[in-house]
């Protein structure tokens, strides 16, 4: 599973290179826009084809899920609201966490898994020998349908090419994506490397 989650501010040609990120099979985008308002958020959905909506997940005004059909919502920990459709998903900044939220959760982040690309200092804190131990005794639920007992979980923060090798070999479910695409001179170009490689490591474990 490869996700890409939005630049946190406006850039040039985004929504041209959202387009293309889907073409080239982008599985599901997380459209997280802190500062955007209602209306700009929908502004946003609509300048996306309607048949990528399955594939968009909002970090707010989650309301706008249900109206555009779109895939789900990414809540904080702390969340009380009941979701009746689409996909629900969290961020975990430790790996405690993931046993002490309830399993309503389709993935979780663990995040930054390493120093992050995007945010200057925002250093990760995990140490890659306890993530390791977790996830070889954890059993997480497949996206091909085969029982589990929680959420897939997903790498996040600093991930790139070079990281890929360590994030399977760890044993993650999938990687998201923001720094590395957002801040590459061709998103494009290197997200289709990125999903090479992670392909091509899927089919070695």
């Amino acid at each position: 599973m490869i996700i890409i989650i939005s630049n946190p501010t406006s850039i040039a040609d985004e929504h041209s290179i959202i387009h293309q990120l889907f073409d080239e099979g982008l599985e599901i985008f997380h459209l997280r826009k802190k500062d955007y308002s209602e209306n700009e958020v929908r502004k946003f959905i609509e300048k996306i084809p309607e048949k990528h909506f399955n594939r968009i997940v909002l970090h707010n005004n989650f309301h706008l899920a249900k109206e555009y059909n779109l895939r789900g919502i990414h809540v904080p920990a702390d969340y009380k609201m009941e979701v009746s459709k689409g996909s629900l998903s969290i961020s975990y900044h430790s790996m405690d966490e993931i046993e002490k939220f309830d399993k309503k959760f389709d993935y979780g982040f663990v995040s930054p898994l390493f120093d992050s690309i995007s945010k200057v200092g925002y250093k990760s804190k995990f140490d890659l020998k306890e993530v390791r131990e977790f996830l070889q005794t954890y059993k997480p639920l497949s996206p091909l349908g085969r029982a589990g007992e929680g959420p897939l979980i997903i790498a996040l923060g600093g991930i790139d090419e070079d990281k890929i090798d360590i994030i399977k070999e760890l044993g993650f479910s999938g990687i998201a994506l923001m720094g590395a695409i957002w801040q590459s001179e061709n998103p494009i170009e290197k997200f289709k490397r990125i999903k090479e490689k992670w392909l091509l490591k899927e089919l070695m474990f």
